[in-house]
């Protein structure tokens, strides 16, 4: 019956052992769980995505030459300026390593060139916003579109945005939580923010009911000519991105300077929002970022997408003691690349790709690969995003206004609500300790009683034993109690030995 009872006992502590490794396993691996929230999310609960428009066609020919001419004392060629032009229209990441032809060819005057602020002559030859937006739509109401668009930093230069944080309109805007917040503002007066920082919503979906925009068209007279044969497009490039990231260069759509064509953009957006328990889990464990957690000198507010940006930002100053034209006015100790310093950007365009691999996670990498000197493993993603799925089509348009435009843009909800998704613990403490208890319950018949119950009786034994060991007669006592336990045991022996039958009679009785 013991051993029934021991095979029992034994069997039920392993099936509870495995059920607990399990639970455990499951909490170690798989941590958080994004559950859909709400499919109809309504739009004023957000800010409408930012819009940057970034001319394919940087730099006016004459308005370039003419700064030169004026910082540089001695005459240049106008050939080997337009090559030097033609190096700066093509400072853009990825693809640095372009500007290599051109640098070649170039590569005399540079030293008489490096005292030239490249900021500045980009700026002064980017083409104005008046020279490039003709007519500007909200809500279906026309606005002045150089009130709407501001100047926008971005690692393919510089270009024109709409409701964007990180324009220079918004980049001293440093209240971005109270800014962003989706119901506070709604309880507040506009008094108590500043205009400046408060972003643009929406509550409609549909064409025509966001932002429209009528684009002017570029004088061919001032492109750069190109002895090298790069093909060059006219028009300008769109992105629909989160109001606190910068647009992401060599992404986006292009829409072509061309009359009668219509650009139609929906958009699709999605929120994943954290609990307040996800914030309590390592961040190594929930693999993301609150906004309050990480600071970055490129933006006000944390995202992956800046943090990479900063990142990059940060390598190229490691290798070349510069950063690019475009972010100049981050950190005054950093200079910008002159033109002495551009053929080292252009030559560590590919380490600038590609990021080094965890070291977990070698398999399918090359050796070159799993080594690469740039590290931005530290740039998670944030806890709260926004995602927009864009999806754009290119149309006739017999519109008047598009038949007289050099392009019409025209971006707007899909839909009238948006999907909200939920990032939460799959199990907290509070949910394993229950796991844990009741299948030990179940199993074991054990409880936080059973523990409390061995306990006690634990120490009243505990207690028991030491009053044993510490109990003391006193000495006259304890004689009379070893004299008095000795005649009794020799009187009973010498009866016995005297009338053992008389015993025996009394026993049966």
């Amino acid at each position: 019956m013991l051993i029934v009872w021991l095979s029992v006992l034994i069997s039920c502590f392993i099936c509870a052992s495995l059920l607990v490794a399990t639970m455990w396993q499951r909490f170690s691996n798989a941590p958080t769980v994004t559950v859909v929230k709400d499919t109809h999310l309504p739009l004023h609960l957000f800010p409408f995505p930012a819009i940057s428009i970034c001319p394919n066609n940087k730099i006016k020919r004459t308005v370039a030459i003419e700064y030169i001419s004026r910082q540089v004392k001695i005459a240049i060629p106008h050939k080997m300026v337009h090559f030097f032009l033609n190096v700066l229209s093509l400072f853009q990441h990825p693809y640095y390593s372009r500007m290599l032809e051109y640098l070649d060819e170039c590569e005399e005057i540079l030293p008489d060139l490096e005292k030239i602020n490249i900021t500045d002559l980009m700026i002064m030859s980017l083409p104005a916003c008046r020279e490039l937006l003709l007519e500007c739509s909200w809500h279906g109401k026309p606005e002045n579109c150089c009130e709407l668009f501001s100047l926008q930093r971005s690692e393919e230069g510089f270009c024109y945005t709409f409701n964007s944080m990180t324009s220079q309109k918004h980049n001293q805007c440093n209240d971005l939580q109270n800014t962003l917040t989706d119901k506070d503002t709604l309880h507040k007066k506009h008094n108590d923010f500043n205009m400046e920082c408060i972003l643009r919503r929406n509550t409609a979906a549909g064409a025509a009911t966001g932002m429209e925009v009528f684009m002017k068209g570029m004088s061919s007279s001032e492109f750069l000519p190109d002895q090298l044969n790069f093909v060059r497009y006219s028009g300008v490039r769109v992105q629909v991105h989160h109001v606190t990231e910068y647009p992401e260069a060599g992404m986006g759509f292009p829409v072509p300077a061309e009359h009668g064509t219509k650009m139609s953009a929906t958009v699709k957006p999605s929120l994943t929002r954290s609990t307040d328990a996800i914030r309590n889990l390592p961040v190594n464990v929930r693999n993301c970022y609150f906004a309050d957690e990480k600071h970055l000198g490129v933006s006000n507010s944390y995202t992956e997408k800046s943090c990479l940006i900063e990142c990059r930002l940060d390598y190229l100053f490691e290798v070349c003691g510069c950063r690019p034209y475009y972010f100049n006015l981050l950190d005054n100790t950093i200079p910008v690349c002159n033109a002495s310093r551009l053929r080292c950007v252009a030559e560590h365009s590919v380490e600038l790709r590609f990021f080094s691999p965890p070291t977990e996670t070698l398999r399918g990498f090359e050796e070159q690969e799993m080594f690469s000197p740039l590290n931005c493993s530290d740039c998670l993603p944030t806890c709260h995003e926004n995602m927009y799925d864009v999806d754009n089509e290119l149309i006739k348009d017999t519109m008047p206004m598009s038949q007289t435009s050099f392009g019409y843009l025209d971006i707007y909800y899909k839909n009238e609500g948006a999907v909200k998704y939920q990032r939460d613990v799959t199990f907290g403490w509070l949910d394993l300790l229950v796991s844990f208890g009741g299948i030990a319950g179940l199993f074991l018949g054990f409880s936080l009683l059973s523990i409390v119950e061995v306990v006690y009786w634990a120490i009243k034994f505990s207690c028991l034993i030491m009053n044993f060991d510490n109990k003391v007669l006193p000495a006259p006592n304890r004689k009379i109690f070893v004299r008095e336990l000795t005649m009794n045991k020799k009187a009973h022996k010498k009866a016995r030995l005297i009338n053992p039958g008389q015993i025996r009679n009394q026993k049966r009785f």
